[in-house]
């Protein structure tokens, strides 16, 4: 498998950059985790011709589906043209809320299935695996297997004392890390709907995975180097997610 970062940020994209959205290659299907904004014109550099064979949507707030409603246009006008595009595209994807929800399935060219908590998909050899997440909506991580190899996403999500048991033993977890300690909005040991930097870290030391990439970082900008210091103090194998990077599970 391997993963590439179209984006990073959250809840809006830093200057030059893009919102959450990753390319997923395992053999021959392409998987997108998410596609917000900026991210598309991103995505057309590694897949010109649109050839997905799914979306997984961890949740519907616009820094992770916005490109969604322009990937619509993109398909549409492709086919109209005679190009052989994925139409209706199957995505996988929470209901609520309810407009966004409306904006995706209003066009006809995504098929939705509809997420809940330990929904298991196949799409081809891939193996998927739903895990609800704590946000302000319905959230969703995803465990992800091929080959024999497996990771973990996480969407967005607070702390939940479950977590290090779903990522246990992946080969990759890519975290929300959208904060460090000192940032973290109500202070230490306030609940969050993030996760930060060092949570990030001892989720993947707690769960014994090989390799940690965070990322959902701030848009306002962000101590990274600081950050990776959080993160790597709790789990050395740390990394922060580089837009435009790959990295092979």
């Amino acid at each position: 498998m391997k993963l590439t970062v179209l984006g990073k940020y959250g809840p809006f994209p830093a200057p030059g950059g893009a919102c959450s959205g990753y390319l997923l290659e395992c053999g021959r299907s392409r998987l997108l985790l998410d596609l917000g904004s900026g991210t598309l014109s991103r995505l057309l550099q590694f897949v010109p011709t649109l050839q997905i064979d799914a979306i997984l949507l961890s949740h519907l707030h616009s820094d992770h589906m916005g490109d969604l409603l322009i990937l619509r246009y993109a398909l549409q006008q492709y086919k109209a043209r005679g190009q052989d595009v994925p139409m209706p595209l199957a995505v996988i994807a929470p209901d609520v809320p309810e407009e966004e929800y409306r904006l995706l399935t209003g066009s006809g060219v995504y098929d939705i299935t509809i997420a809940r908590d330990k929904l298991r998909a196949r799409i081809g050899d891939v193996a998927i695996t739903l895990h609800r997440m704590t946000h302000p909506v319905p959230t969703y991580g995803f465990s992800i297997e091929h080959g024999g190899r497996r990771m973990f996403y996480t969407g967005d999500t607070g702390w939940r004392d479950d977590l290090p048991s779903l990522c246990a033993g992946a080969d990759l977890l890519l975290a929300d890390a959208c904060f460090a300690e000192a940032d973290r909005p109500g202070g230490s040991g306030s609940v969050a709907a993030h996760l930060t930097a060092a949570e990030a870290g001892r989720i993947a030391r707690e769960a014994g995975v090989k390799k940690l990439v965070c990322t959902h970082l701030w848009g306002g900008g962000c101590n990274e180097a600081q950050m990776l210091e959080e993160a790597r103090a709790q789990f050395p194998d740390a990394v922060v997610a580089e837009e435009m990077q790959s990295y092979l599970i």
